[in-house]
């Protein structure tokens, strides 16, 4: 073997080690990073705007940051322990079977169908506490470990502000070290900002806002809970054809069994009008052209991205199943070059 293969083998074991060693170091926060990046593809837009008023990157960068904390990070701690009361306070009712109106439930669904399947029973008190114990399991973490929260939401500050102020280098330098053609680096580049902006200004940006518009009439025709019943409006938003309507249709059933017929059909308005068809006027104003999922794959990446990693996994679900399109549509691409 000669002098030169030693070198080029010594120096890949080289780079292979220290990959390795690199990816140790930084597994404790690939989470803080990839949720930087991914706010980073949806804020740079922003960023871009203010920068052509102020022509400093790292003041651009920064007022984008005090932006973000005013709009939607303190907003989102607040509203975090107010979800966290709201569920540890149902939970402590349906374990000690103070929900009085799923007895009713329970007997209304049980009569009809024990004449049909005389073995028949249901629990709902049962699937209630099932609920609350999965929610709190996963979303619970996002707000109660106060101090490694506030550590990570500053590091993700931190790396945010270099992300957007360091924008045009950093991908650079991805350019220089991607083995593919610079045309096709830019396409991936191109096509996963499209898709990451498709899935966070689309699919879970109308899922947030129908969630809170479900939230708001729960509020108004005194659903108990409301904060809580509208987060789950926000995931069961992403079911398909369905959507909100798991969490609209039983608290309209729970105003009708306590009597409260007007307020159930005013909710029932709510629902159908505004809750309902704002989905349809949304994608048409706020989806950004980019590489599409369909619901149902959004809504296991969503549940999938929820069990593997936890409360961000509400987001980076739907952002690795975009990734992973994206690099499909690339496939296509490169697959039918000539040159390869």
């Amino acid at each position: 073997m000669d002098n030169q293969k030693l070198q080029t083998y010594f120096f890949v074991f080289l780079l292979l080690a220290t990959t390795i060693l690199m990816g140790l170091v930084f597994y404790p926060f690939i989470g803080v990073l990839a949720l930087a990046a991914i706010l980073s593809l949806a804020l740079q837009p922003t960023y871009e705007k203010i920068k052509s008023l102020f022509r400093v990157d790292w003041l651009s960068s920064l007022i984008v940051i005090v932006l973000l904390a005013i709009f939607i990070i303190i907003p989102l701690i607040l509203l975090g322990w107010q979800i966290l009361k709201d569920a540890q306070s149902l939970y402590t009712d349906a374990v000690t079977n103070k929900i009085v109106y799923v007895d009713k439930i329970n007997t209304l669904l049980e009569g009809p169908l024990k004449r049909l399947i005389p073995d028949f029973s249901i629990n709902l008190s049962l699937y209630i506490q099932k609920l609350f114990n999965w929610f709190v399991g996963n979303i619970g973490p996002l707000v109660s470990s106060t101090t490694q929260i506030l550590f990570d939401l500053l590091l993700v500050i931190v790396a945010l502000f270099f992300f957007l102020k360091d924008n045009l280098k950093i991908r650079k330098l991805l350019l220089e070290i991607s083995p593919l053609e610079d045309k096709y680096d830019n396409l991936i580049l191109e096509k996963l900002d499209n898709a990451v902006n498709s899935v966070v200004k689309g699919s879970l940006l109308i899922a947030v806002i129908q969630g809170a518009l479900a939230g708001i009439g729960f509020w108004v025709f005194g659903i108990p809970s409301p904060v809580f019943w509208g987060t789950i409006g926000v995931i069961v938003a992403l079911v398909p054809g369905i959507g909100t309507s798991l969490v609209m249709l039983p608290a309209i059933a729970y105003l009708f069994i306590n009597g409260s017929y007007l307020a159930a059909f005013g909710l029932f308005i709510w629902g159908t009008i505004l809750v309902g068809s704002i989905d349809n006027v949304l994608r048409t104003i706020i989806y950004k052209k980019g590489v599409s999922a369909h619901p149902i794959f959004i809504l296991f990446a969503v549940f999938g991205g929820l069990s593997l990693f936890g409360p961000l996994g509400l987001l980076f679900g739907p952002i690795i199943l975009s990734f992973y399109l994206t690099l499909l549509e690339i496939y296509k691409i490169i697959s039918k070059s000539p040159h390869l």
